[in-house]
């Protein structure tokens, strides 16, 4: 009769943790608000890194912080900052074509589908104002983590893109 090899949870045995150590993990910044699981995948002796969360705003959806239709307004918003190529701008161009003008003026022509979204996108921003879209912007577009006095302007100015987009309260909301 065979002796019974002695059995431990994944988590405490030691093979796993020198396994997780040789682990790609990514970049920081993949991270950063995120937690992180090891998953071992089909092939022996791999691991995968899975995050839990893909964005601060599911990070504040867990913790209670917001609800789903103000989830469901920021990620319409990051959607039509996306599409109008805002995120690219923001840091660099990424054209092949540059001309004196170009460079110095940063100019580029977008597409009908980005302008569209560009116009979305800016009218939401205008019907938020000044005051809230301040924090809006800075979590949801360049998903940075809100300061704990920014908190109440995030969430009245996600409740205004939910009102703007016409989504569905949740029920028991905050109203």
């Amino acid at each position: 009769m065979p002796a019974k090899s002695r059995r431990r949870p994944v988590a405490t045995d030691k093979r796993f943790k020198k396994a997780s150590s040789r682990a790609d993990h990514g970049t920081p910044e993949r991270w950063q608000h995120s937690g992180k699981a090891m998953q071992v995948t089909e092939k022996a002796g791999i691991l995968a890194v899975r995050a839990l969360e893909e964005h601060v705003i599911d990070v504040m959806v867990l913790k209670g912080v917001l609800d789903k239709s103000q989830s469901e307004a920021a990620f319409r918003l990051k959607l039509d900052f996306h599409r109008a190529g805002l995120a690219t701008n923001t840091t660099a161009h990424y054209t092949p074509e540059r001309s004196k003008t170009d460079f110095w003026q940063g100019r580029r022509d977008r597409t009908d589908a980005e302008e569209a979204a560009y116009q979305r996108w800016r009218n939401a921003v205008r019907e938020m104002g000044l005051e809230l879209s301040g924090a809006v912007l800075a979590t949801v577009c360049h998903d940075t983590t809100p300061s704990y006095a920014d908190l109440p302007l995030l969430q009245k100015g996600l409740d205004r893109l939910v009102d703007w987009y016409k989504l569905p309260k949740e029920a028991g909301g905050k109203d």
